[in-house]
């Protein structure tokens, strides 16, 4: 009552306060000082508002939040003061994930075909709902969606550098003010791996070149890699396959990684925000107690604009939040793309280039048996072995002081940083191919032919066509796999292991190992240790084995028991006494009693 009071002598007598109508950014000024704390009756004051404006505000706070993390640029909605719907409002999101996906492309985009490509759109959901697609129609959509202009000039390609230039500024100020260290900024990115492809000249050295329709194997799965700039902690990948349960999988209790199926194998909104609630964050708060920190501390993750990727305001989790790079300069500052995933990438086809001169059938032979199950625990050991020096390195565009900071590098090194490590992971693959006998297409590989195949899945990147976006939006649920999808035909189920036969392949092992100079003293010791640590586990298995087959055999003994007491289903002549002697059911005797002599 006495905060009325306050207002209302604020004004002449009978004076009503004007209506006034905040923009976007006030509202979220709002939103803001109200979490701090900040007295609503100061901001009623401020802004010149009721109570009931304030309380509307702080509901709308989640809206805001999405709508301003979603605009193009801060500055457009300076002018925005409504988060109305508009009247199509499928179309109006169709419209711009499609503006969306064409703008992360770089590709330019007019008035006009904004205009034709609703036009397109429209008959293409078979909307009948009237709708004229005039410039204030338009005019509309870029207020509502924050688009302050459209046509990308043709130099701006130029400017990304000025652009990296000047986000580098805002990034080492940011990581000053909060006084956060190298373990506690990530970057993830994602790489489609086609995982069954092979080099060229291999596949035609082995005669499949000229086989009738011959294709080479693309098979792909999407592999999500994460780090910190310290290097001291890769969060486990994340794999998207087509298949929801793959045959190769079954049996299998531990996987070396985090799967999830989509239809195209393609990353979504979805599948990321699972992972970054789900696994991200708990993967990051458990480094923090690993190395002592408060598992509260703040943490911040850099990601490139994709249509993947949902708002920031939807990846924010305590004091673990995101932030996305400008899309005209992740290509020169993002650090995941500065030779982290290529590396990781070399790592794999080495190891599968190894795997496949081991093979003793033929290379289509070999890729045939290769599946799924091989890829993920390949890939996984190829994270592995990419190695801290590298995740810090490739931090020297965004925040050099990481590398200098550790005192492993000098400017030299991160000019010649690139060149070194290409010539490092194909020199180790052509090491791979000399092992290979003289008789094998594998053999005769050459270091452009290594490089090829190494970049073969540099470039892909999955541009959605009308169609796919249509369905993200409005069906989304059909994109998603069903229980029923299964792997690939040709699987063939690998036959199960016996504890037996296991613990003899061990012994095998140890054996091999002990007389080898490869292997040192500790390695084998390790070896010897698995080894103690498999037998007891053996034990434990077979004792509760035969517990199993105890209460089985027990089981059955019952069951037979109470089967072979059923009395016959033929009618009785006789009734049992409550002391257990039997009387003849005789009209003159009644039940319960006995017929002595």
């Amino acid at each position: 009552m006495a905060s009325n009071m306050f207002f209302i002598g604020s004004r002449s007598k009978g004076e009503k306060r004007k209506r006034v109508v905040l923009t976007l950014t006030q509202k979220i000024d709002i939103c803001r000082r109200l979490e701090k704390g900040e007295n609503r009756n100061v901001l009623m004051k401020e802004f010149n508002v009721g109570s009931s404006t304030i309380y509307d505000i702080k509901a709308q706070k989640e809206q805001l939040l999405k709508f301003v993390s979603s605009s193009e640029t801060s500055k457009a909605v300076e002018k925005r003061r409504t988060l109305h719907k508009p009247k199509l409002e499928q179309l109006d999101s169709l419209l711009y994930e499609w503006f969306s996906l064409k703008r992360s492309e770089g590709a330019p985009i007019s008035g006009p075909m904004l205009t034709e490509k609703a036009k397109d759109f429209y008959k293409q959901m078979d909307l009948t709902e009237p709708c004229a697609f005039s410039a204030g129609w338009l005019s509309c959509f870029k207020l509502r969606h924050g688009i302050r202009k459209l046509d990308v000039p043709a130099e701006i390609k130029s400017a990304d550098h000025e652009a990296a230039e000047k986000y580098c500024v805002f990034f080492n100020k940011l990581v000053a003010e909060h006084d956060l260290s190298p373990d506690q900024i990530y970057n993830a990115d994602k790489t489609g791996l086609f995982w069954r492809c092979l080099p060229n000249s291999a596949l035609a050295g082995a005669g499949e070149s000229s086989a009738a329709g011959f294709k080479q194997n693309k098979d792909r799965i999407t592999v999500l890699t994460c780090a910190n700039a310290g290097g001291t902690h890769k969060v486990k990948l994340l794999v998207v396959g087509k298949c929801n349960r793959p045959r190769a999988f079954k049996g299998i209790t531990h996987l070396p990684v985090v799967y999830k199926a989509q239809s195209n194998a393609w990353m979504n909104k979805g599948i990321f925000y699972d992972w970054f609630h789900h696994v991200f964050v708990p993967s990051v708060k458990e480094h923090f107690r690993k190395i002592g920190k408060p598992q509260e501390s703040k943490a911040i993750l850099l990601l490139d604009h994709c249509q993947a990727h949902p708002p920031e305001c939807e990846l924010v989790s305590g004091n673990i939040f995101t932030i996305f790079l400008p899309a005209n300069v992740t290509s020169l500052i993002q650090p995941m793309g500065q030779g982290i995933i290529q590396n990781m990438k070399c790592y794999y086809r080495r190891d599968f280039l190894r795997k496949l001169i081991n093979h003793e059938g033929t290379i289509q032979n070999f890729q045939s048996l290769y599946n799924i199950k091989d890829a993920v625990f390949n890939v996984a050991c190829a994270w592995n072995s990419v190695k801290s020096k590298t995740l810090r390195n490739a931090w020297r565009n965004l925040w050099p002081s990481v590398m200098f900071a550790e005192g492993s590098s000098d400017e030299g090194d991160l000019e010649g940083f690139n060149v070194k490590r290409r010539k490092n992971t194909i020199a180790q693959i052509l090491e791979v191919v000399k092992d290979a006998p003289s008789t094998d297409p594998v053999n005769k590989l050459e270091g452009s032919e290594i490089e090829e195949w190494v970049e073969a899945d540099k470039e892909v990147e999955h541009v959605f066509n009308d169609a796919e976006i249509i369905k993200c939006v409005v069906n989304p649920e059909k994109s998603k796999v069903t229980e029923k999808d299964s792997e690939e035909e040709d699987f063939s189920e690998e036959k199960k292991i016996s504890w037996a036969s296991a613990a003899s392949h061990i012994d095998n092992f140890i054996k091999f190992a002990e007389r080898q100079s490869c292997y040192s003293a500790q390695e084998v010791m390790q070896l010897h240790i698995i080894h103690s640590d498999f037998m007891q586990k053996k034990q434990a298995a077979s004792r509760q084995a035969d517990i199993r087959d105890f209460f089985k055999k027990a089981s059955r003994a019952c069951h037979k028991a109470s089967t072979e007491s059923v009395p016959s289903p033929s009618p009785s002549t006789s009734a049992v006494d409550v002391d257990g002697s039997e009387a003849l059911k005789d009209p003159q005797v009644p039940l319960g009693s006995s017929k002595r002599q």
